[in-house]
């Protein structure tokens, strides 16, 4: 059956409506008490002061924006009170209606009263809670994809009607189906307050479970705890076996480093250290920031030897290019681009600030010129050619940039001589054979190899044209 009303039609009608019985609700006493002033046989000065006063605040707080904003019930259980007061001490002549008029004005902020009291006790929205765990634990229509349970409507309604208290959810965690858990965890997805010893129970749950997707979640939900043990605890699971898993802790751990960097610091040069996930990349928290305490700490590790200096140069450079992508920070560029000429900052963190400046465009042509050294890593001085080739093709550090394009094409190393490939391809227009648009090939492929034969034979081609016009410009000069 059709609904009479279409949701938008509801809408409407609740936003004139609502409005209108806030009004009536408040005036209602004005009202009353205007009345029992007229029935009165003699003038009832009391009254009707009650009654200018009680129209006085009514229309005070229709002015007033804020008091729109507020709950009826404070402003209700005192405007009837007050009329109740003025009702009780100026009424003379007692009749059926001052005995009405009192009754309503008693039960009224009573019933109010008692509402409020039980929408603060939090059994309306632990009955909906309960409600809506019934209908999770009953659903059997759930994505294929488990990571999509905490996008469900009946997901996001739990987790609004959790405010009171956890233990609906926690009841769920005891289901067989393992939908039905993860939906209950991803409820709790970040949760403030928790009672005693329901994080104790979701953590003991996060380290005996063996599916990632369980584990996962609940690491999310233990994402805001305060308690440095836990925390602690929670530490240990970025070095889970699942990626999953340590991305969510992750998450859970790096979005407030600004007071938990002290407490997780030695887990994070672990995991970074470990060459077991070398291939997990940054460790950075999806929109967020590291603190100068954490971005010290890793610039130090940068300085180290194995997979913790390249991890922790390259969370450095998702910090900064975050960073800038967010605020363009003049003082934070000038730093970078010290840090870049600095012959003493590690070759794998210059690498990175490289990376970064030249993202965001910030290479100015004395760091290009510097960057073009065959002091450099080579990987540095590639992207100080690229830059040359791209924002300054007719400058004088074009012949300094195809030189040193040169020396990298001969150098005895594949990546160098494949990634030098993809820059002569792409800002010379000499077709190296690679795809437009495509990723290099593996660096142990056929094609690779053929891409590598073809960018040396560019480059003794072009030492050979160098030499011949040099030769014949020497051949000039003795004629």
């Amino acid at each position: 059956m059709r609904p009479i009303l279409s949701v938008r039609t509801r809408e409407r009608v609740g936003v004139v409506f609502t409005p209108l019985v806030r009004m009536a609700f408040l005036l209602l006493p004005t009202c009353m008490l205007l009345v029992a002033a007229s029935r009165q046989q003699q003038t009832n000065l009391v009254l009707w002061t009650g009654t200018a006063f009680q129209a006085a605040v009514c229309i005070l707080s229709f002015l007033s924006r804020q008091s729109w904003r507020q709950p009826l019930g404070p402003s209700v259980v005192t405007l009837y009170l007050i009329a109740l007061t003025w009702l009780w001490f100026g009424v003379i002549t007692e009749d059926w209606y001052s005995h009405f008029a009192k009754a309503i004005l008693l039960v009224v902020p009573l019933m109010v009263f008692g509402f409020q009291t039980l929408y603060e006790s939090g059994a309306p929205a632990l009955r909906k809670a309960n409600a809506l765990a019934e209908r999770l634990s009953n659903r059997n229509d759930w994505p294929s994809d488990l990571a999509a349970c905490r996008q469900l409507p009946e997901v996001r309604a739990f987790r609004a009607a959790l405010g009171y208290d956890a233990a609906p959810a926690l009841a769920l965690l005891n289901n067989t189906r393992l939908e039905v858990r993860v939906a209950a965890l991803a409820a709790l997805e970040f949760r403030k307050e928790w009672r005693p010893g329901q994080a104790e129970l979701v953590m003991q749950i996060a380290q005996r479970a063996e599916q990632p997707a369980i584990r996962a979640a609940a690491v999310t939900a233990l994402g805001n705890l305060d308690d440095r043990e836990l925390v602690e605890t929670l530490a240990q699971f970025l070095h889970d076996t699942s990626r999953e898993v340590r991305r969510a802790a992750v998450e859970a751990l790096m979005w407030d480093t600004e007071h938990r960097w002290t407490w997780i610091r030695f887990a994070v040069r672990r995991i970074l250290a470990d060459p077991l996930f070398v291939t997990d990349g940054a460790l950075m928290p999806d929109g967020q920031l590291l603190t100068a305490e954490a971005v010290s700490d890793l610039t130090a590790w940068c300085a180290e030897k194995g997979v913790l200096a390249a991890r922790a140069a390259v969370t450095l450079g998702a910090h900064f290019n975050r960073t800038l992508s967010e605020r363009h920070n003049a003082d934070m560029v000038k730093a970078l681009q010290y840090q870049l000429s600095d012959a003493h900052t590690p070759a794998v963190l210059r690498l990175e600030l490289g990376k970064v400046l030249q993202y965001h465009q910030e290479l100015e042509p004395p760091h290009l010129e510097r960057m073009l050294d065959p002091s450099n890593p080579a990987p540095l001085r590639l992207i100080a050619c690229e830059t040359i080739l791209s924002e300054h093709p007719d400058s004088s550090m074009r012949d300094g940039a195809l030189a040193a394009l040169r020396d990298l094409a001969r150098l005895p190393n594949r990546e160098i001589a494949l990634a030098s490939a993809d820059v002569i391809q792409r800002r010379l227009g000499v077709d190296l054979g690679m795809g437009v648009g495509q990723a290099l090939p593996p660096a142990h492929s056929r094609q690779a190899a053929e891409i590598v034969r073809r960018v040396m034979h560019w480059a003794t081609q072009a030492d050979e044209a160098k030499l011949e016009e040099k030769q014949l410009e020497e051949s000039q000069l003795l004629n």
